[in-house]
């Protein structure tokens, strides 16, 4: 196992000041009590809404924080214990933070991560050749980084994580701002990682499904579901449909029912049961005139707004 964590918990103290001299603690739960394992090789996908306790689950898996309750295991080792050690193992993206340095090239990071993991120099720029090669990098690698596009900033972060070929690749929403173009090719690049361990966490719930083999959802701190995603197909999720055309919306309502107007051409019908969706597309696509059509069926999506219903945060 990469990851093995047993009844895993943190908690934060909070102080509170009443007065100028008398402070009030009081304890919250960002974990609580999760179990997970983790084996070699897998793709998963971290889910939460915000303040579910994800950057608190990782930053325990790479020990920057103790466990106040359980224990958490990385590559067999305790990560508090062993930081340094496993460190040596990770590669890490974040998608609003920055491991490169502002006035210095690309290459000049990937010069000093050579040194610091001890790369031999031939292994070196073969796998920088592979990385620049399978990421379509071109020779921007020589350019100060404030100087870079966000898209191109991005895949020297995948490079620079990458480079001391790691055996598990924690990535803190990577894609985040980026063109489509960039986020495609990205995405892209990580579904050919299959011989890496991947914890992905993003607000892009496409993302996940194309990228993860199985989805993990927090909710304040609790693991409220584990599944893979080939699991979540048996899911009766509520279907979208929008299309645009030129027909008015008393035109299109005499054959599709429940259609709404979203802008100028634009057209929706939300809430869409599986087994009437065939009908309405047929419908669509005989009687009205349309332009553009798009179906979208997000699972995730429609698991976290129930997860968020149930708490009381919708």
């Amino acid at each position: 196992m990469i990851i093995e964590a047993n009844k895993l918990s943190k908690k934060y103290k909070k102080v509170k000041f009443k007065g100028l001299f008398k402070k009030e603690y009081s304890e919250s739960l960002a974990v609580k009590d999760v179990n997970l394992s983790i084996k070699k090789n897998e793709h998963i996908g971290l889910v939460g809404l915000n303040g579910s306790g994800k950057s608190t689950l990782i930053k325990m898996i790479l020990g920057i924080l103790q466990p106040s309750e359980g224990s958490i295991k990385t590559f067999g080792l305790d990560p508090i214990k062993y930081r340094q050690k496993i460190a040596m193992h990770i590669g890490i993206v974040f998608g609003q933070r920055s491991q490169l340095r502002w006035d210095l090239p690309p290459i000049d990071t990937l010069k000093l991560n050579k040194e610091i993991y001890q790369i031999p120099n031939e292994v070196f720029e073969k796998r920088l050749t592979k990385l620049t090669t399978l990421l379509n990098v071109e020779n921007f690698l020589f350019q100060p980084v404030r100087t870079l596009s966000l898209g191109q900033r991005m895949k020297a972060e995948f490079i620079t994580a990458l480079i001391h070929d790691p055996d598990l690749i924690i990535l803190d929403e990577p894609t985040i701002g980026l063109d489509v173009v960039t986020k495609n090719s990205i995405v892209n690049f990580l579904k050919t990682l299959t011989k890496k361990t991947i914890i992905f966490t993003s607000h892009n719930l496409e993302e996940v499904e194309n990228i993860c083999s199985r989805v993990l959802i927090l909710n304040k701190g609790e693991l409220i579901l584990n599944k893979e995603i080939k699991d979540l197909d048996n899911l009766d999720t509520p279907t979208t449909i929008k299309f645009t055309s030129q027909e008015n919306l008393q035109e299109i309502s005499k054959y599709v029912s429940n259609v709404q107007k979203i802008s100028e051409d634009s057209y929706e019908i939300s809430n869409i049961k599986k087994n009437e969706v065939k009908k309405i597309l047929s419908s669509i696509t005989s009687e009205v005139n349309i332009q553009h059509i798009e179906v979208k069926r997000s699972k995730l999506e429609y698991l976290l707004e129930q997860t968020a219903k149930k708490s009381g945060e919708l």
